[in-house]
């Protein structure tokens, strides 16, 4: 698998870091996680052709992850050049058929991908679940962030990658990052801001280190995160490999 982070950032706008997103690539399988503000433009500039998306999965319905999804679904119908012609899925909590039709009846029919391209799927956001696509499994925990949220573990020949999104600690976290071969974790501040609905790099190393995960990426960073030692505040709880992630990190998993 390949991991392309797109966005390393919050609400809170930045210049050196885009709202939520990030690639998975298998094979035969591109899957893009969240699609905050600014995500489709990240995706050109790491030269993934939006066309080729077979799966969205949206860890939860607020702006700074989910404000590029409206964008990303006209440009379906509307891109120049060849037109998409197959199907992609949205993946998400339940409340998504809901989420889409609120964008449907700001955005118009403009948005409604032609030719019933578009799959919406959604999981369980109070308890475990699991979808395959493709050559994939994808598992999601309910998140313990705003309701309802979701984290995914992505699998795929033998390789695991979970996703936090956002949330608190949570035994849900810890079981779906088991002996994860790649951990993407939230740290949006930290400890001294420590705020509710959110990990601090410290948390983000102890569930990485009870999960025994082999390698751990810290994401998810509001300013105050690039004022610290978020590396070192995770190693106090983790021994293994620990990177602080940035826009167009690339990590194949092999």
């Amino acid at each position: 698998m390949k991991i392309i982070i797109l966005g390393t950032g919050t609400a809170t706008p930045d210049l050196r870091r885009n709202a939520s997103g990030l690639i998975l690539q298998t094979s035969q399988t591109t899957m893009a996680v969240d699609m905050g503000p600014g995500t489709i433009r990240r995706m050109v500039e790491a030269g993934v052709d939006t066309r080729a998306i077979d799966v969205i999965l949206l860890t939860h319905f607020h702006a700074d992850h989910v404000s590029d999804v409206a964008p990303f679904l006209f440009a379906s119908n509307y891109a120049y050049g060849p037109a998409r012609t197959s199907s992609f899925q949205l993946v998400g909590p339940r409340g998504l058929e809901q989420f889409f039709s609120a964008l449907v009846q700001a955005y118009g029919h403009w948005i409604i991908p032609s030719n019933n391209r578009l799959i919406i799927e959604e999981l369980d956001a109070d308890g475990d679940d699991q979808i395959s696509i493709h050559d994939v499994v994808i598992r999601s925990a309910p998140a313990l962030h705003t309701y309802p949220s979701l984290s995914y573990r992505v699998e795929h020949e033998g390789k695991s990658v979970t996703i936090s999104g956002d949330t608190d600690a949570s035994e849900n976290l810890v079981r779906l990052a088991q002996d994860a071969d790649v951990f993407i974790c939230e740290c949006s501040l930290p400890a001294s801001l420590k705020a509710p609905g959110h990990l601090t790099p410290a948390q983000a190393g102890a569930i990485a280190h009870k999960a025994h995960a082999k390698k751990l990426i810290l994401t998810h960073f509001y300013p105050p995160c690039d004022e610290a030692d978020v590396v070192q505040e995770a190693a106090a709880q983790y021994a293994g490999e620990i990177v602080k992630a940035h826009d167009h990190l690339v990590v194949v998993v092999s």
